[in-house]
């Protein structure tokens, strides 16, 4: 099996995953400055040397700035309207991007350092610069019974996406400092929601800095969650069942 590399690009941080074994995944998270071209040349030499010997799958972005669109009301040519109605005008040297999550009939919206897309585009040869959210959705969509909310939670930020009866309610990112954060947003959207308390919540701990054990803890005293069957997965199994699903992409 030839060796395989996937680009997981973060604001100031890449993470490069290597499957050199079917199955089985490692990664190197290298940390950047973007606003300074030397980093990101540096950047651009340890990609080179990774896919000496391995090729590219596919390349992934990850911030909390995007939109989600009903397929059947988008337009591309209205992608900077949609982008700006959120969250103003986008920083300079970001590009608007989009992609189709057909499971859902809905459109992300979000946007890529222009630096990242030419890398991908003329360097790599890579089509696309695709969402994280795409292949969270997809996951979900896909595997997870009718009713199910998942968490995804990066070093300052978080994802919480809703399903119930298999129509998404809620998919919104948020900024945390604590776990009590995480756990007092899934409440609140809860309530608010009137979610049934039969459900599911699989949470996948991306940061190393977000203290699991309190979270399970605090979460088990809620009357509200006793009957979710709540699961927690690793970063490795993040990796190898949502960000390095061939079926999403292919």
């Amino acid at each position: 099996m030839q060796k395989k590399r996937f680009l997981d690009f973060q604001a100031e941080a890449l993470q490069i995953i290597s499957e050199d074994v079917p199955g089985e995944f490692h990664s190197e998270f290298i940390p950047f400055d973007p606003s300074k071209p030397f980093s990101i040349e540096e950047l651009k030499d340890r990609i080179r040397q990774q896919l000496s010997d391995a090729v590219i799958q596919h390349i992934t972005w990850f911030d909390p700035y995007f939109t989600l669109i009903p397929m059947t009301l988008f337009q591309e040519s209205e992608l900077e309207t949609y982008y700006q109605l959120n969250f103003g005008k986008p920083l300079t040297g970001m590009s608007i991007q989009f992609e189709q999550i057909h499971a859902l009939q809905l459109v992300v919206v979000y946007a890529v350092p222009a630096w990242v897309i030419e890398l991908a585009h003329i360097t790599l040869l890579q089509k696309k610069v695709h969402s994280h959210l795409t292949f969270i959705l997809h996951k979900q969509f896909t595997e997870s019974p009718a009713d199910s909310t998942y968490l995804i939670l990066f070093d300052q930020t978080f994802v919480l996406s809703v399903k119930r009866n298999g129509q998404l309610q809620l998919c919104l990112p948020a900024e945390y400092q604590a776990a009590t954060d995480v756990l007092y947003f899934i409440l609140s959207n809860h309530q608010k929601m009137n979610l049934p308390k039969v459900n599911s919540l699989q949470a996948y701990v991306l940061s190393s800095r977000f203290n699991q054990d309190e979270f399970e803890n605090l979460w088990k005293q809620f009357k509200d969650f006793n009957e979710f069957d709540t699961s927690y997965f690793s970063q490795a199994a993040y990796q190898k069942s949502i960000l390095c699903a061939s079926s999403v992409v292919s």
